[in-house]
């Protein structure tokens, strides 16, 4: 469909309908990304304040955790409010949520660390989520109502299934399913990409590196209608991104984010990843809780008044800095997200070690002998990792004992190696791959 028509006809009265109205916010979002530090800082103190006094008057969580707050000047003791876990969020949702959830929308994520959360947003949080993230598309070059090639989940029952298309529909979209990237499936989809004409391609690093790595193999011409690439919810390794944009011969822009609060991080055209920080306040704490420079990173969401997230911590460890980005945006910057918890690899010794670590592993000897085609590693025990490999006509059984040894090196010589060839890899109920992960309880 049209870009225009599909922009006007279908997406913005489908959101106006669900009470989502963008233009209320779209040019106050578009000027905000240049204020200077200080204005946005106090329109961003002012948001902060609001929501802390309406929590505490209207959520009986809350009520109790900021209690000893000055509503004058709530904001004095922010610092001093407890935490908000993922565990607490599952735990104390009846009493987290306030009257606004009662016409609010369900939101149930998680599952990729298989602790499900359900929480509720109200639609004016859902349209200025929504406002942010197509302002920062803008800098890949692409608008509402522009033709998307999506590499997501397929839901599995027919309810879900049939509410995902007419979603699809409404925004533009083909779906490119992530369980299904058999050498059929995939020549399928390029035969349906070649003819929707796609300006972008959107989802899962995974999902897109396959499809990528099918052109590339069978030499097929890239389609000419793709001028950007936007990755998310798995590690771009910069490795992937040269060959994904290699392929394509078009620039790979990442986004960070996570479905309680929506996005929160997006790249702008020089490689630098920008907070939505006029509607998240984003710290970094250390092990004791204390704010630091590169730490685990911690969100409030300043509009989500039916379930309030304050000083919620996502489990991801991530560097925040505050150097100046050429785009001219004054958006604070994270360097980079090191790792989702449930991601890192605690060694025998008791490190804990990034999962790049060993995806680097991996890459080079990949990168020397092409020998297979997907790999994943799982901490199955305090010293065991489980080496899950689709093998290919290069790979020989030497490689066993290079990749063992470059561990033993490089990781924890501590560590148990098993090997497991298989012809498909697991992923998690969502669709995504998590390449490394840790099945171990921290």
């Amino acid at each position: 469909m049209n870009a225009t028509l599909s922009k006007y006809f279908l997406y913005y009265p489908t959101t106006i309908l669900n009470g989502e109205y963008l233009y209320k916010h779209t040019e106050n979002y578009n000027n905000f990304q240049y204020l200077e530090k200080s204005a946005a800082q106090k329109i961003t103190d002012q948001h902060l304040k609001n929501l802390l006094i309406y929590a505490g008057e209207n959520s009986s969580y809350y009520k109790d955790k900021l209690k000893n707050l000055t509503l004058l000047d709530p904001l004095k003791d922010f610092e001093k409010i407890p935490f908000l876990t993922k565990q607490d969020l599952i735990k104390n949702i009846d009493s987290i949520i306030t009257p606004m959830s009662k016409k609010a929308s369900v939101k149930t994520t998680g599952g990729s660390t298989g602790e499900p959360v359900k929480l509720y947003k109200n639609a004016d949080a859902l349209a200025r989520e929504r406002v942010a993230t197509w302002r920062s598309y803008q800098w890949a070059g692409i608008g509402i109502g522009d033709k998307q090639a999506r590499f997501w989940g397929v839901p599995h029952n027919l309810k879900n299934s049939l509410k995902a298309r007419l979603v699809d529909m409404a925004a533009n979209r083909l779906r490119v399913s992530a369980f299904n990237l058999t050498e059929e499936s995939l020549a399928n989809y390029y035969k349906k990409l070649s003819a929707f004409q796609p300006k972008y391609l959107y989802g899962y690093v995974s999902v897109i590196k396959a499809f990528s790595e099918y052109i590339s193999t069978h030499k097929l011409k890239p389609i000419a209608s793709i001028i950007s690439i936007i990755t998310t919810s798995e590690v771009l390794t910069e490795v992937d991104r040269e060959k994904i944009s290699g392929v394509w011969g078009v620039k790979v822009f990442n986004e960070y984010g996570c479905g309680e609060v929506g996005s929160i991080a997006h790249e702008c055209e020089f490689g630098n990843l920008h907070v939505v920080s006029d509607n998240l306040k984003v710290e970094v704490i250390n092990s004791n809780g204390e704010p630091c420079s590169t730490g685990e990173v911690v969100v409030t969401d300043y509009f989500n008044y039916a379930t309030p997230l304050i000083r919620y911590r996502l489990g991801d460890f991530a560097t925040l800095s505050d150097k100046a980005c050429q785009c001219g945006r004054t958006l604070p910057i994270l360097k980079g997200i090191h790792g989702r918890a449930y991601d890192i690899i605690t060694t025998p010794s008791g490190k804990s070690i990034h999962p790049e670590a060993l995806i680097y592993i991996f890459e080079d000897i990949q990168q020397n002998t092409a020998a297979f085609n997907q790999f994943q590693i799982i901490q199955t025990h305090s010293d065991k990792l489980s080496i899950n490999i689709i093998r290919n006509k290069n790979w020989n059984d030497d490689l066993k004992q290079k990749i063992e040894t470059q561990i033993h090196t490089k990781i924890d010589p501590k560590f148990q190696c098993e090997f497991v060839f298989c012809d498909v890899l697991l992923r998690e109920k969502s669709g995504k791959m998590r390449v490394v992960k840790s099945n171990i309880q921290p």
